[in-house]
C-alpha cells in the first residue's frame, strides 16, 4: 500500500499561500512588470509634488478606460489561449491512441482460417516468428522516432511574436528556428509516415484482408491529421494586434492614472498608500498579461506551470506504453534498444538517416529521485 504524507488544514493553507507567492514571483514578475511599476510610481510622485501648491485640485479619474482598454482584451486572450491548450491536449490523446492501434495491428492482428485448423494460414503461413518480430519492431521504432522528432519540433522556441514579424533581428531568428523545425517536421511526414504505409503494404502482401488494411489506413490518416493539428497549434497564435495592444496598455495605461493615486495619497494623508496602489495596479495588469503570454505556446511545460509537458507525453509515456505492449505480444523476445535498431536499419538502408536528435531522457518528470 502506498503511503502519502498528509497535512492538516492550517499547514495546507500556509503551504498553498507560500506556493502562490513563489509562482507569482517566479513567473509573473518580469522586467516588463517592474518597468511598468516604476513608471506608475514615478508618475504618481511627480503628480503629487507638482500639484501640491494648487488649490482645489482634484485628480479623481474614472476606471472605465482601464477596464475597457486592458481587462476586457486580456479576458478574451485568456479564453483563447486556454481553448488552444485544451485542443492540444485532445489532439495529443488522439495521436497517442492512434499510435497504439497502429502498433497493435502490425504486431498481433491475424487473419488465419479458423474453419480449417489443419492448414497453416494467416501469419503462420507467411513468415516465421523472427520475421514478424522484425516487422513489428520496425513499426515500433518508426512510431517512437515520429514521437521523438515531433517532441523536438513542438518544444522549439516560438517564432510568431511581434519581433519575428517587424524587426530584422527577429526575422533572422525566426528563419534559423524555422529551418530546423521544418527539417524535423518534413522527416516525420515524408519518410516516417511513408514507412508505416509501406509496412501496411507488407501486411497486405502477406494476406491481410482488405477491410482490415483499410482500418489501418484510416488510423494512418488520423495520425497525420493529429500531427498537422499540432503543427497548426504550434505555429499560429491569438491575434498579434490584440497581444500588442494588451502589452502596451498594461504597461503605459496605469501611469496615466497617476493623478488618481496622487489624490488618494492626499485624501488619506499617506503618500505610501498612493504609491502602493500605483504599484499594485501596474503589477496586477502586467502580471495578468504575463500569465497570458506564457501560455501562447502551450508546448512549454518545462518553462511554465500550465504548459503541456510534451516530453512526458511523447518521450516517456508513449515510449513506455509501446515497449511494454511489445513485451506482451513477444514475451520471449530480448529487450529492444531503439538507438541500436535505428543504426542497424540505417546501415542496411531500411531506415532513412534521422536528423540528429539530442540525447533523450526517458525518465518521467515525476519519477522519485534516488537518495
Amino acid at each position: 500500500m502506498i503511503k502519502h504524507k498528509k497535512h492538516c488544514g492550517p499547514t495546507l493553507f500556509f503551504l498553498n499561500l507560500y506556493s502562490s507567492f513563489l509562482v507569482f514571483g517566479k513567473y509573473l514578475i518580469t522586467i516588463q512588470s517592474l518597468f511598468g511599476c516604476l513608471l506608475s510610481v514615478g508618475a504618481t510622485l511627480y503628480t503629487y509634488y507638482s500639484t501640491n501648491s494648487l488649490e482645489g485640485w482634484l485628480g479623481n479619474q474614472d476606471f472605465v478606460l482601464l477596464g475597457f482598454a486592458v481587462v476586457m482584451p486580456m479576458s478574451v486572450s485568456i479564453s483563447t489561449v486556454f481553448k488552444r491548450r485544451e485542443e492540444a491536449l485532445r489532439v495529443i490523446a488522439m495521436y497517442r491512441s492512434t499510435s497504439y492501434q497502429i502498433y497493435f495491428a502490425h504486431s498481433c492482428w491475424d487473419w488465419r482460417n479458423t474453419n480449417n485448423k489443419e492448414t497453416l494460414s494467416g501469419r503462420a503461413a507467411k513468415g516465421d516468428a523472427k520475421f514478424w518480430l522484425r516487422h513489428s519492431d520496425t513499426v515500433l521504432v518508426e512510431l517512437i522516432t515520429i514521437a521523438d522528432e515531433l517532441c523536438f519540433y513542438l518544444t522549439l522556441p516560438t517564432v510568431s511574436r511581434a519581433r519575428h514579424r517587424v524587426t530584422k533581428s527577429g526575422m533572422k531568428e525566426a528563419r534559423g528556428i524555422t529551418k530546423d523545425a521544418m527539417r524535423y517536421f518534413d522527416d516525420v511526414l515524408v519518410y516516417r509516415v511513408a514507412t508505416l504505409t509501406l509496412m501496411t503494404e507488407t501486411l497486405k502482401e502477406m494476406g491481410m484482408p482488405g477491410n482490415e488494411a483499410s482500418r489501418v489506413r484510416q488510423w494512418e490518416r488520423m495520425l497525420v491529421e493529429a500531427i498537422e493539428n499540432l503543427r497548426n497549434i504550434k505555429m499560429y497564435r491569438s491575434p498579434q494586434a490584440l497581444r500588442s495592444f494588451a502589452r502596451l496598455f498594461s504597461v503605459f495605461l496605469p501611469p496615466i492614472y497617476a493623478p488618481t493615486f496622487a489624490q488618494l495619497a492626499r485624501d488619506s494623508n499617506s503618500l505610501a498608500l498612493g504609491i502602493a496602489f500605483a504599484a499594485i495596479t501596474s503589477i496586477a495588469l502586467t502580471g495578468l498579461f504575463e500569465g497570458i503570454a506564457v501560455l501562447e505556446d502551450p508546448f512549454v511545460g518545462r518553462l511554465t506551470l500550465d504548459g503541456i509537458d510534451i516530453r512526458e507525453e511523447f518521450n516517456v509515456l508513449l515510449y513506455n506504453e509501446l515497449t511494454k505492449s511489445r513485451d506482451v505480444f513477444f514475451p520471449d523476445a530480448s529487450e529492444i534498444n531503439i538507438e541500436e535498431f535505428r543504426n542497424e536499419s540505417k546501415s542496411t538502408g531500411a531506415m532513412k538517416s534521422t536528423p540528429s536528435l539530442p540525447i533523450i531522457n526517458r525518465t518521467s518528470t515525476f519519477a522519485e529521485k534516488s537518495p
